[in-house]
């Protein structure tokens, strides 16, 4: 019900008071849209028109000032053709109606020319009955006084009219256009160029003005044609007119339209838009009602079902029926109570479970210090026996032993570079190898912290893979540099080394674009995979071939804070099994 009241007040009642506003605000806005909507469109109606009457006067001027005058003058008293001179003249004056009136084309009119033997003279595809039909009809204005008095630079206009007859069969209304072609010195005339436009021209033009009435006007306000031709108009209040001038001919376009038939089409619109409104109100109410009635009794179920679950009756389930909403929603939910039971079960399971390794762990924790307990005993017997040899590897063996036990705690630079020495230490003794190592260390990155035993494993690699056929001269060279972004460490060795095809195969491995198999290359993995989660994705692994030989890996650690502490030049430390020197 809440609903409901609140999409009524706030959604349908401002919608409906909005609409009915919106009827009788926009009535004046519209009636001036359409207004001015319509005057724009006459505008462009007298436009092309006035265009057409321009080409059309352009059309007979350029006939009459040519070359051809001394054709039409030749020609103006031929009543047939009776030599090829006749011909020739007639070819020349009709190639000249062609091109004068070709930009006329879109009129579809009927141009032809008359001369004073009332010989015709027409365009390709003329209809020359057609045309003499025309002329006929308008004989009655051409009297000889008339054509005498005629200006010969002025274009006439006369409306012909639907004539019915035994001689005279005009189809159509046709405006005509007429221009007496006189000899220079105006005593005579040559002939009539008649160009005759048919009405269907101005309606077409005029169908797709809408209601209302468009008419063409003479000067004086006679209608030359009226589209429709016939309308209401005449009875109705309130009309507004628009016109819009032709400067050549004198004519008017003029468009009558009343403001009743804009505003019953919107009072259509918007009584169907309520009819539509009103009874999508009653439909939501209708289908509110009886879906709150399906939707309350199963949720109210639901809410008493979790509320005895919550009490402690874990057995409680709700009684999903169906496929629709509620019983795919009651099942979820029983699954949901089946998984919280599972879950308590487990809890309670793990529980015990953590209990019995915690006393595992305490156990546990005995053995690592016996042994090291053990270990530090034997070193102690063994500088009391004057084996300092021996009582070092034992010392480099607790060591390790120690940094394994705390391999989740951080170190510096300076502590990993000494675990790797006693790495070295204890390697000589399992590979007996003449072995060095060489520890390039700035002081300013001593104290630089990384992941415990994380450069182990690339000198280990170096040892097992590297030296795998041993040298005379065994050496590994760990360099250690800074750069604005991150440390740079590179270990090197004089070792076998590896082809490039290996090296491109264990490039790919590094990036992950290519699986391992199962068991290789596990410790560099497993470094990278401590670096990146330790620095993020900018930490990278990378390897190259020594010039001479060897292979050397490269570690890039990003800053995770930048350092304003200064670079001190790098201090070399050369390690063998007798000597230390800084």
């Amino acid at each position: 019900m809440r609903n409901q009241l609140t999409l009524l007040m706030f959604i349908l009642l401002p919608l409906s008071i909005v609409s009915f506003t919106a009827f009788f605000l926009i009535k004046d806005v519209v009636i001036d849209k359409v207004q001015s909507s319509r005057q724009n469109v006459v505008d462009v109606m007298a436009g092309d028109m006035e265009k057409s009457v321009e080409d059309i006067i352009y059309a007979s001027n350029l006939f009459r000032f040519n070359a051809l005058y001394d054709d039409l003058q030749v020609f103006k008293n031929v009543d047939q053709i009776d030599s090829s001179e006749d011909y020739k003249r007639y070819e020349r004056i009709s190639d000249m109606l062609n091109l004068a009136f070709s930009k006329t084309s879109g009129l579809k009119a009927l141009v032809f020319y008359v001369n004073k033997a009332q010989f015709q003279i027409g365009t390709a595809g003329a209809d020359y009955e057609a045309n003499h039909r025309i002329e006929a009809v308008t004989s009655k204005w051409m009297t000889e006084q008339w054509k005498r008095e005629t200006d010969p630079e002025r274009i006439y206009w006369f409306n012909v009219p639907v004539k019915k007859g035994d001689l005279y069969d005009i189809d159509e209304s046709t405006y005509l256009f007429v221009k007496v072609i006189k000899e220079h010195n105006g005593n005579d005339y040559l002939g009539v160029l008649y160009v005759a436009v048919s009405h269907r021209y101005f309606y077409q033009l005029f169908e797709g003005i809408g209601a209302g009435q468009i008419g063409l006007y003479e000067a004086d306000g006679t209608p030359i044609l009226l589209y429709p031709q016939q309308s209401e108009l005449e009875s109705v209040p309130g009309v507004i007119e628009l016109q819009s001038d032709i400067s050549k001919t004198g004519w008017k376009v003029g468009y009558r339209f009343s403001p009743k038939e804009i505003m019953d089409e919107i009072t259509n619109i918007f009584f169907l838009y309520g009819l539509v409104l009103g009874v999508s109100i009653l439909i939501f109410i209708t289908l509110s009602i009886v879906l709150a009635k399906r939707i309350h009794r199963p949720l109210f179920k639901l809410r008493r079902i979790a509320e005895q679950f919550g009490s402690g009756n874990r057995l409680v389930r709700f009684p999903a029926k169906g496929s629709d909403e509620f019983g795919v929603l009651g099942s979820a939910f029983n699954n949901m109570l089946d998984q919280i039971n599972q879950l308590i079960a487990d809890v309670e399971q793990e529980q015990e479970e953590k209990r019995i390794i915690e006393l595992q762990a305490l156990f546990s924790q005995i053995r690592p210090h016996f042994l090291i307990n053990t270990l530090n005993s034997i070193k102690c017997d063994l500088l009391l026996a004057g084996d300092s040899i021996r009582g070092r590897q034992v010392e480099a063996l607790m060591s390790l032993l120690r940094a394994y036990m705390r391999v989740n705690d951080k170190s510096t630079l300076s502590q990993e570079c000494k675990l790797l020495q006693d790495y070295i230490d204890i390697m000589k003794v399992r590979s007996r190898l003449r072995l060095y190592l060489i520890v390039e260390l700035p002081e300013h990155l001593e104290s630089f912290e990384v992941p415990r035993l994380i450069l182990q494993p690339l000198v280990e690699n170096a040892i097992v893979h590297g030296f795998a056929n041993p040298p005379d001269y065994a050496e590994i060279e760990v360099q250690i540099s800074e750069t604005e972004s991150g440390v740079i460490i590179e270990v090197k060795d004089n070792g076998i080394g590896m082809e490039e095809g290996q090296i491109d195969r264990l490039r790919s491995i590094l990036r992950g674009e290519v699986q391992v198999e199962e068991n290789r290359r596990v410790g560099l993995l497993n470094t990278l995979r401590r670096l990146r989660l330790t620095y993020g994705p900018d930490a990278t692994m990378d390897m190259l071939r020594n010039e001479e030989a060897g292979t050397t890996f490269i570690m890039f650690i990003p800053k995770l804070e930048e350092s304003s502490r200064p670079k001190d030049q790098a201090g070399y430390i050369v390690v063998d099994e007798d000597i230390c020197s800084g």
